[in-house]
């Protein structure tokens, strides 16, 4: 098992609280918000992990890190030409894979009519 990550840096936050806000920052206010940080940085590297491995890919891409972002941090709400301008920015497997979402879903929605 691998140590307790630690992505992000004491002086980091400090200094970026003072360049930022022109603010001082407690200590534990610090401490407290580098746990939290490096906690969810940790869960969704892991999520994104476990994402490419159930695509049986050994390579953590773009799609897996957004997934785990969306699903542990929020999501982006998009109007429907974003969501078309994400939708034809995937892949053609990708692609594939949505066509077919849709036609089963409206197969789906005929037969409950």
């Amino acid at each position: 098992m691998p140590k307790k990550a630690e992505f992000i840096k004491f002086n980091t936050i400090k200094e970026y609280f003072k360049d930022a806000f022109k603010m001082r920052s407690s200590d534990s206010a610090v401490k407290k918000s580098i746990s939290e940080f490096d906690s969810a940085i940790e869960t969704v590297l892991k999520e994104a992990g476990e994402l490419a491995q159930a695509d049986k890919r050994n390579t953590v891409m773009d799609q897996d890190i957004i997934s785990a972002v969306e699903k542990h941090l929020g999501k982006k709400n998009l109007t429907w030409q974003e969501t078309a301008e994400e939708i034809i920015r995937q892949n053609p497997t990708d692609l594939g894979k949505i066509s077919k979402a849709i036609n089963d879903y409206i197969e789906k929605e005929q037969r409950n009519k």
